[in-house]
């Protein structure tokens, strides 16, 4: 892709979420940041509207992802793409003529080398750069320089020296710069940040919260080369790689990429740091290189395959410790996020549509918070009752002649929590849609503010995953310091 490597107002996110959901989101954010700014802004945005001619640089599956999310979202044009594997442009290029016909006039432009793609079409306004993670850097400063915006996906880098460099790279320029931790601005995250979380009236104080991004074996298998694609060694040296079967499986290698904590872990560790709006004082983890290590004709990783972390945060609420792991020997409840609180608990996962439930804690009486047109929350499903003959009996039920047994309950066994469901939904689009979509309505406007991942806030949670391999190695707590925080 690159011949000469570089050196190192209100959001409409109404049309991704249901009618339950924007109004009392919109009113309950406290900052404002992520629904609604002003009215000025809001009008500028709606005139606004303008096309943004974008260029796709990384065209493989993260890359090709953010096309079919994009094709959701109004004011784009994709003029051209930009890839060292003719088979990810082939794919990727055939999607952007199907399913994104109507963002592209006449034929995409095609280009192995960014520089050369930079140079040749003017044109462009916003790159999106899906590369893997050790280009990200020198892409971003690249294109920040050359006057581009840039959508950039997560983890920022596999270094911190990297992630430094970004944000550098964001105070010297004025381009629109966004970090690819879509949560950021799904619907279902806001509503479960500001309405939920925040006000505290419904799970109380977070003590503490889990999240595991469990995949599989098959997941992690390695990739070989395709016929009639190979790659010719000089332009894979180029581009920084040794072999085809490095570009091919660069996540293995820890001068691409972050390993499985980074590739897997940083969407959701950073939502520990966003939930929170905090960031950690401390981590404890343990993992290695337990099942990928070469042997038995298993692919072999050079960061640890399975990872365990501990971070402890000092809220103004109290302290609050938050779990993470990934695994990838086992795909076992998939991945989600968990918020428990004294008075109830939130679960949520961005990719099951079943990690949508709260259940509040004995005593809790949440009813008030589902009223309305716009409830945050609102009866599960299958507790609704909507027939007489549902509703609880204030009587005892005749038991049958062959009752005998009598069972005595285990003073032990806690009491059964009442479930509740979020009740905002995303219902247009793929997850990373809206984020799509914030960063196309800042670069309309011109209005960095409206981001809701800035450079900076997601170094944050690149120094957060990154430290956690530290404090593994040394077998160790890390303390975090206000030093690490700052690039």
């Amino acid at each position: 892709m690159n011949s000469q490597l570089p050196s190192p107002s209100a959001a409409p996110l109404s049309r991704f979420m249901d009618r339950r959901g924007f109004l009392r989101t919109s009113a309950l954010t406290s900052s404002g940041l992520y629904l609604v700014t002003s009215k000025t802004a809001v009008a500028q945005q709606s005139a606004a509207g303008r096309t943004i001619k974008c260029a796709l640089v990384g065209c493989g599956a993260q890359g090709n992802a953010l096309r079919v999310a994009s094709k959701d979202v109004p004011g784009i044009q994709w003029v051209a793409m930009c890839d060292i594997w003719k088979f990810s442009i082939a794919k990727t290029r055939g999607g952007f003529l199907g399913e994104n016909k109507a963002q592209v006039e006449g034929e995409i432009k095609i280009y192995e080398d960014i520089n050369e793609m930079l140079d040749k079409e003017p044109s462009i306004e916003a790159v999106f750069i899906a590369t893997p993670d050790f280009l990200h850097a020198p892409y971003s400063r690249l294109c920040l320089e050359k006057g581009k915006h840039v959508y950039c996906e997560k983890m920022m880098s596999n270094t911190i020296e990297g992630a430094k460099d970004m944000v550098r790279a964001g105070k010297a320029n004025k381009g629109i710069f966004q970090i690819g931790h879509q949560r950021h601005s799904n619907p279902r995250y806001l509503n479960l940040r500001d309405n939920i979380i925040k006000p505290g009236k419904m799970l109380g104080r977070i003590t503490h919260a889990y999240a595991q991004w469990n995949r599989g074996v098959s997941g992690s298998a390695p990739q070989g080369a395709v016929k009639g694609y190979d790659i010719p060694q000089e332009v894979l040296t180029k581009n920084g790689y040794g072999s085809l079967e490095e570009f091919r499986n660069w996540r293995f290698f820890s001068k691409y990429g972050g390993g499985p904590l980074s590739d897997l872990g940083a969407h959701q560790i950073d939502m520990f740091n966003w939930m929170y709006e905090s960031a950690p004082v401390s981590v404890i983890a343990s993992g290695g290189v337990d099942y990928f290590d070469g042997k038995d004709g298993r692919p072999k990783f050079e960061l640890p395959d399975n990872m365990m972390c501990i971070y402890e945060f000092n809220t103004p609420q109290g302290a609050l410790r938050a779990y993470y792991q990934v695994l990838t020997t086992t795909g076992s409840q998939g991945a989600y996020e968990k918020h428990m609180g004294i008075g109830g608990t939130a679960i949520i996962s961005e990719l099951d549509s079943n990690g949508n439930q709260l259940y509040a804690e004995p005593g809790q009486d949440w009813e008030a918070f589902a009223l309305g047109d716009n409830p945050p929350i609102m009866k599960a499903a299958d507790k609704a009752k909507n027939k007489f003959w549902e509703h609880p009996r204030d009587w005892e039920k005749p038991k049958p002649p062959s009752y005998g047994a009598v069972s005595v309950a285990d003073v032990r066994e806690s009491k059964a929590l009442s479930q509740w469901e979020l009740a905002v939904k995303l219902t247009k689009g793929k997850p990373h849609t809206p984020h799509v979509a914030n960063f196309i309505e800042a670069v309309q406007t011109n209005n960095p503010a409206h981001l809701t991942c800035n450079v900076e806030a997601a170094f944050k949670s690149c120094v957060t995953v990154l430290k956690a391999y530290e404090a593994a190695e040394k077998g160790a707590k890390y303390m975090f310091t206000p030093e690490d925080f700052q690039a």
